[in-house]
């Protein structure tokens, strides 16, 4: 049996390709799959497959999802081919098509003896918060295990309403992190993975040892939150 992981949510902003980096360090011998417009996971090098996501979201609710099943074709044959636990981003606007679409797969996907695992994520911005439930729903027919996590980068959600939202799945939290710009711009430009790497003499020869300090900390304090609000499902994925 395979297991595949997928990291969903339609609403952009939330955090999503920060948890799939987090489960990238978690599993480190696990292939990534990013579906998306544009490329993001670019640190990750070789063990990302991009397929883009060339129709739109507006294409895709116009013909009835017919847009996007051809879209999937590609990553619905790497899924097929997948012999390892598999961690799978789906980008904004695509995750509902793409769930449905898996979802009239159901049956194959089983046959084939594909495992499929589902994080959604949720922040407390208005978007995020009326997609999240629908795309749990997609997941409870298709996935043998679903995740949520509360992204609090925007607040924190009520907890009725998580526990709603969740309906039984297992549910972390990532907790708000305020960074030093250059904390931010350390992130940006190599992902988690950096951070292991990061030389502290380096940091504090170039920004002083107060400010140094504080990047480092900033940064190491975000991975280690990451890779723990990942762990149960990271858990699962390697079985």
């Amino acid at each position: 049996m395979t297991r595949i992981l997928l990291v969903v949510q339609d609403k952009g902003g939330v955090g999503k390709s920060l948890v799939t980096r987090a489960l990238a360090e978690a599993v480190p011998d696990a292939p990534v799959i990013e579906v998306d417009a544009s490329q993001r996971l670019i640190e990750l090098k070789d063990r990302v497959t991009f397929f883009p996501m060339r129709a739109d979201r507006a294409a895709i609710d116009l013909s009835g999802g017919r847009a996007a099943r051809a879209e999937f074709d590609g990553v619905i044959t790497a899924m097929q081919r997948a012999t390892r636990p598999t961690i799978i981003d789906v980008g904004a606007n695509t995750s509902a098509s793409f769930m449905s679409v898996l979802g009239s797969l159901a049956d194959a996907l089983t046959a084939l003896k594909i495992q499929i695992g589902v994080v959604v994520l949720v922040t407390s911005e208005p978007g995020a918060l009326a997609e999240a439930p629908r795309l749990m729903m997609l997941a409870k027919p298709l996935a043998a295990t679903r995740f949520l996590i509360e992204n609090r980068l925007r607040g924190e959600v009520e907890a009725k309403t998580i526990a709603k939202i969740a309906d039984g799945a297992t549910v972390t939290v990532l907790a708000e992190h305020v960074m030093e710009d250059h904390a931010v711009a350390v992130l940006q430009a190599g992902g988690l993975a950096s951070i292991r790497k990061l030389d502290v003499a380096k940091l504090i020869d170039r920004h002083g040892v107060a400010l140094g300090s504080r990047v480092h900390s900033d940064l190491t304090r975000l991975r280690a939150d990451a890779m723990e609000t990942v762990l149960p499902a990271a858990t699962w994925l390697v079985g």
